[in-house]
């Protein structure tokens, strides 16, 4: 490893695709693994403790999505650029990315020179938009749409989350450290603010944003 290697921390829910990332990332002397997470509720304190150059973030994972961690890691962990990486090709998830602070937005279909080239040039501060990314998102993200999601606070997203992923409320009091109480007020406000009315709702209204997936 040369000396000032870009240091770099990989966040994604499957053990086998972070050990395969790391072994690649590893593999140039250009960059180092400082640290991986598949939780997305470890994922702050692992970074904050790490201080990476880069986060690399998958969209889907368990307890807070990717997409949310940007909003976090940009607003309490500021420093690190920050890389999603995932399967989801569509131009909402691409604009909501941009929205919440990351530099670089790669497909996983993408070959590994790709994945060395990201992290390279959004630690340089630039922007990266990968091979097969929709170049209309600029378009998304002039037209200042209103999305209710983003009157939710962090809590609140968190508890979203976990609704959709099926936990009940003492199960997610516990995750969160809270009380039962707390939780189902969280629940209410949310649904308030989404104008969603049942859980299944909610689960939809989830799937829709990539927040859960089927898988």
């Amino acid at each position: 490893m040369l000396e000032g290697a870009t240091t770099v921390f990989l966040a994604d829910d499957h053990a086998m695709v972070r050990e395969g990332l790391a072994a690649l990332v590893s593999s140039n002397p250009l960059f180092k693994v400082v640290g991986q997470c598949g939780d997305g509720l470890e994922v702050l304190e692992k970074v904050r403790q790490t201080k990476p150059d880069v986060v690399v973030l998958d969209i889907t994972m368990p307890g807070l999505n990717g997409l949310d961690l940007c909003r976090e890691i940009n607003r309490k962990a500021k420093g690190p650029a920050i890389l999603i990486l995932t399967i989801h090709d569509d131009e909402e998830f691409v604009a909501r990315a941009l929205e919440e602070g990351a530099s670089g937005y790669l497909l996983k279909e993408a070959a590994a020179e790709q994945l060395l080239e990201a992290l390279a040039v959004v630690a340089r501060g630039e922007v990266y938009m990968g091979q097969g990314v929709s170049k209309n998102v600029i378009h998304r993200l002039s037209a200042h749409r209103v999305d209710p999601y983003s009157r939710l606070t962090t809590r609140e997203r968190q508890v979203m989350q976990l609704i959709a992923e099926g936990k009940t409320s003492r199960r997610i009091a516990g995750e969160l450290g809270l009380a039962v109480k707390t939780v189902d007020t969280h629940r209410c406000r949310l649904m308030r603010k989404l104008d969603i009315h049942d859980q299944t709702g909610l689960v939809k209204f989830a799937l829709r944003k990539g927040i859960v997936s089927l898988g």
